[in-house]
């Protein structure tokens, strides 16, 4: 379920993205919380599937045969990379719900 939302949401980004090519009412803060927003939705999506398969393989995901290891790490990447989800999660709470700065 997580890994069809954060699909659905990269899809939104990128359809608000094509649109604000065109159409001017769209603004970029709207774009920068649809991408956001994908961004941290597809990013835990990855590492809570690679999390479960490694719970599903038991002792042997972590054995070098299956790389089911190799995934988890990897998944951790676009978490902290290039921004983290604290930052994503400030940009939304500033940007979006008008939250005063917290930092």
């Amino acid at each position: 379920m997580q890994m069809h939302a954060a699909a659905l949401s990269v899809y939104h980004a990128a359809k608000i993205y094509d649109m604000s090519q065109t159409d001017t009412s769209i603004t970029q803060e709207a774009v920068g919380a649809a991408a956001n927003s994908a961004k941290f939705l597809a990013a835990e999506a990855a590492y809570n599937a690679t999390q479960r398969s490694i719970l599903a393989h038991g002792g042997m995901g972590f054995a070098a045969e299956f790389d089911v290891e190799r995934y988890h790490r990897e998944s951790w990447v676009p978490r902290l990379a290039p921004i983290s989800r604290e930052m994503i999660m400030n940009y939304i709470s500033e940007r979006v719900l008008k939250f005063p700065k917290s930092y």
